[in-house]
C-alpha cells in the first residue's frame, strides 16, 4: 500500500457494524478453542446513549455472556461460570471493543494507505488496546480486515459477505460470526 498522508478521521470513516442509536445486529457464533467449541447467537444493540449491549446466549437458551461497551468502559453484567476468568473476559473485551471499533475515538489520527489501482484504503491507528491495521473496501462500504499487535493477545479479523472471523493464532482461539 502506498502512503496517502496522515491526517484526523473519523470513526464512521472505518464503516462499523452499528453506528446508530436503535440499531442492532444478530449473528449465529461459533467459538472454538484448539478442539473445543461453543455455538450459539450474538445479539448487540446500541443505545441511546450510545454504549453497545452484546449479549451472547448458547442454542440451548443459557447466556454466555452479557457486556456493555461504552466510550470509555466496559461493564461485564453476566458471564457463565467456566467463562469468568480475568484473561478470558479480557480477550472478549478487547475482541468486541475492536469489532464494534469502540478501540477507537470518535475522531483519531492516522496514516492512511491506499493500493494501487484498487478500493482498498487502510488506516494505521494508535488505539485504546495498541496499535491497529483497518483495512477499508471503498465499493462495498465495509471494513475488510483488521489486526491488532499485543503479543499473544495478537488478534486478526477478517470480515466476508458470509461471516467475520476472529482470530487469535498464539492462542488457538477462534470466534466466527456468520448470519
Amino acid at each position: 500500500m502506498q502512503t496517502a498522508g496522515s491526517g484526523v478521521y473519523n470513526r464512521n470513516d472505518l464503516y462499523p457494524l452499528l453506528s446508530q442509536s436503535g440499531e442492532s445486529v444478530m449473528y449465529n457464533m461459533t467459538l472454538t478453542y484448539k478442539e473445543l467449541s461453543m455455538n450459539g447467537f450474538m445479539v448487540a444493540t446500541m443505545e441511546d446513549n450510545e454504549s453497545i449491549h452484546v449479549v451472547c446466549t448458547a442454542f440451548m437458551g443459557m447466556t454466555l455472556f452479557d457486556f456493555t461497551i461504552k466510550d470509555r468502559g466496559f461493564d461485564v453484567n453476566s458471564c457463565m461460570e467456566q467463562l469468568d476468568r480475568p484473561i478470558i473476559k479480557h480477550i472478549l473485551k478487547k475482541d468486541l471493543v475492536t469489532l464494534f471499533t469502540r478501540n477507537v475515538n470518535s475522531t483519531f489520527k492516522a496514516k492512511k494507505y491506499k493500493e494501487p489501482a484498487k478500493t482498498k484504503l487502510g488506516y494505521k491507528i494508535r488505539t485504546a488496546t495498541g496499535k491497529a491495521r483497518y483495512v477499508i473496501d471503498n465499493d462495498t462500504r465495509r471494513l475488510n480486515h483488521v489486526s491488532l499487535s499485543g503479543g499473544p493477545l495478537r488478534a486478526e479479523f477478517s470480515y466476508s459477505d458470509e461471516a467475520i472471523l476472529i482470530s487469535h493464532p498464539r492462542l488457538g482461539l477462534e470466534i466466527t460470526l456468520y448470519q
